[in-house]
Formats: structure tokens, sequence, C-alpha cells
């Protein structure tokens, strides 16, 4: 049982992993993703808000590691824009993922 939501230390990388294989199958911004741009901006973008938005309000003091578009690529969002940016956990931005995905079926 966890105190803060997502995943054990011994889980948290297998999920992560896993992740990365399924997105790899069906995300045609993958190319997008490892551009030396957005890595750039990410990086940048995680220095400057180190903690989950979502835990945050929340009361949760968890690490973020993930820079999510607020508004998905898929739907138009800015690709660089800090706007269109928000700091996420793996978990909070799964869960978030998954809303989205049902939302366009």
């Amino acid at each position: 049982m966890l105190s803060t939501p997502g995943y054990c230390d011994a889980h948290r990388v297998a999920m992560h992993r896993e992740y990365g294989r399924a997105r790899r199958a069906f995300d045609s911004e993958l190319g997008f993703y490892q551009s030396p741009r957005w890595r750039a901006v990410r990086g940048a973008f995680l220095r400057e808000h180190p903690v989950c938005r979502a835990c945050d309000a929340l009361g949760l003091l968890v690490p973020a590691v993930v820079a999510d578009h607020v508004q998905p690529l898929k739907d138009g969002g800015e690709r660089f824009g800090w706007s269109n940016l928000q700091s996420l956990c793996v978990s909070c931005h799964n869960r978030k993922t998954v809303r989205e995905t049902a939302g366009r079926r």
C-alpha cells in the first residue's frame, strides 16, 4: 500500500518502460518527442516547475517527470509554448492520457 498516488520504486520503472513500448506502437508524434528542441523545452520547463501540478492541487509534494501538453498535440495543442505545458508525475500523466484517449472514441 502506498501513501501517495503512483507505483512503488520496484514497479515504477517497469510501468514507465511498458508505457513507452505501447506508445511507440501507436504514437505518430514520437519523432517530435525525441527532437532536440522538445528535449530542451521539456528540461527547462521541468527545472522551472519541478512538482506535479495535479498532486500539488491535492496537497501532495510529488516530483514531476513529464512535461505534459494541457491541450494534446492531437487536438491542436501548441507544441513548444509553456502556456500549453504542465508538470506531472507519471501516474497523473497516465490517468490524464487515459481520459483523453477515451474521449476520442
